[in-house]
């Protein structure tokens, strides 16, 4: 078979391997059609000065590029061969190019250059959708801001280490005491110094000089959790009998210690998220976009306890999309932040447990009371951090899943002797 027309194209079916169909009218232009349905022009070519070298060129997606389209691309490109140009080189050179005109730039530009490359091409990895939330990108505008109002109209070169420090420092020491903005404006500087030298638009990354010279993002003010088990214990007896809240708050109160995760992803748990077969909430962590420490998909593994008390919610929400749905007209489609954080005052906890403390919690006493005892890089992976094991590997969402399954069910059965412990 071979492809003459769009009707052709639209009966490829995919297979479990893929496979070439060829283009007729242009040699070496074919179709690669992938197994989950994919299919994409290919152009091999005799390489115009390697001899028995058939490179393969990428020429687009079916559906981004015409049959027409792909027929001209290709032939041009062959008349490039026999011209005695490789057009794979050209096209490398082509990307070298793009940002030529930033050589020795302004911070200003390249900073800007430094967020589109950002967006573009990891949202390329992400099959063209965003990678990063809005609150993401105006914090990178934030941290930015402040240098660029300094220095954003210096020139790459001309730029010191010195005066990056001096900035970074002014900020940690604002009326605000943005300790962590400070620290977060040194490091995307040095991303976007990292992102100039390694395409030869600036001589040497000056920010380098000032690691560890400026007070660490975590240096700040941690949220309040409580971390000793007779504490924790009277705390949970506490929220289980308390009234003050709408029923929807109180259940996310009551499985919130449980799977400990933050509170914009418990407040915005989706039904469809969760594999009741195989107990588990698989989803994609609000703060995890575009971060590096952060991982893109975490999943939970759901305790017995943690079932059943979804099973009670199914007769409340369970017609709607979300866990803990708004059950009263309002824009908000889930439970508001501030009901947690208003609950957990009113529970008379403010200053000593917040939401997101459980994590803090959860972590400590996993790592620490004997009868747990759980790695650190278990309960790492299950809080959805990106951790790298001594050869640089990155663990994925489902590493050590098993002994997190086993974890979250003995932390489930550990919480729940506590709060029993508690005479009431």
């Amino acid at each position: 078979m071979t492809i003459s027309s769009k009707r052709d194209l639209s009966r490829l079916s995919s297979a479990d391997k893929e496979y070439l169909v060829a283009v007729a009218g242009v040699q070496g232009l074919s179709v690669k059609v992938h197994p989950n349905g994919k299919k994409e022009y290919y152009l091999r070519y005799n390489h115009p000065t390697m001899k028995n070298k058939r490179p393969r060129m990428a020429l687009g997606n079916i559906d981004e590029i015409s049959l027409n389209d792909a027929k001209n691309k290709a032939e041009n490109i062959l008349e490039m061969v026999n011209s005695g140009i490789d057009p794979k080189a050209v096209r490398q050179q082509d990307k070298l190019n793009k940002y030529k005109h930033l050589k020795n730039a302004t911070f200003s530009e390249m900073a800007e250059a430094w967020k589109k490359n950002q967006v573009y091409s990891l949202g390329q990895r992400k099959n063209g959708k965003r990678s990063f939330s809005d609150s993401t990108l105006r914090y990178w505008d934030l941290c930015l801001g402040y240098i660029c109002d300094e220095i954003g109209d210096l020139r790459m070169n001309d730029i010191t280490s010195e005066t990056v420090l001096s900035i970074c420092e002014g900020i940690q020491n604002n009326d605000n005491e943005a300790v962590f903005v400070g620290a977060s404006a040194r490091l995307y500087t040095e991303k976007v110094f990292s992102f100039a030298v390694a395409r030869g638009l600036c001589d040497t990354n000056v920010v380098i000089n000032t690691r560890g010279e400026i007070a660490p993002a975590s240096s700040g003010k941690h949220l309040p959790a409580i971390t000793k088990p007779d504490e924790f214990a009277t705390l949970l007896q506490d929220m289980a009998v308390f009234e003050g809240a709408s029923m929807v708050t109180l259940a996310a109160m009551n499985i919130l210690p449980y799977v400990f995760v933050r509170s914009i992803d418990l407040r915005s748990w989706r039904w469809d998220d969760i594999d009741w077969d195989r107990k588990i909430w698989e989803f994609s962590p609000t703060k995890g976009e575009g971060r590096e420490d952060m991982v893109e998909s975490l999943v939970v593994p759901l305790a017995d306890q943690v079932v059943s008390k979804l099973r009670d919610m199914q007769s409340h929400t369970g017609h709607k999309e979300y866990v803990f749905a708004s059950l009263r007209a309002s824009s908000n489609p889930f439970m508001s932040k501030a009901a947690l954080v208003q609950a957990f005052h009113r529970l008379g906890y403010q200053g000593t447990q917040c939401a997101h403390g459980f994590r803090a919690s959860a972590k400590t006493m996993l790592m620490e009371q004997p009868e747990l005892r759980y790695s650190d890089i278990v309960t790492e992976l299950q809080l959805g951090h990106r951790i790298k094991d001594t050869h640089g590997g990155a663990y994925n969402r489902l590493d050590e899943i098993e002994n997190r399954i086993q974890m979250m069910q003995d932390w489930g059965d550990y919480i729940d002797k506590l709060k029993s412990s508690v005479s009431t």
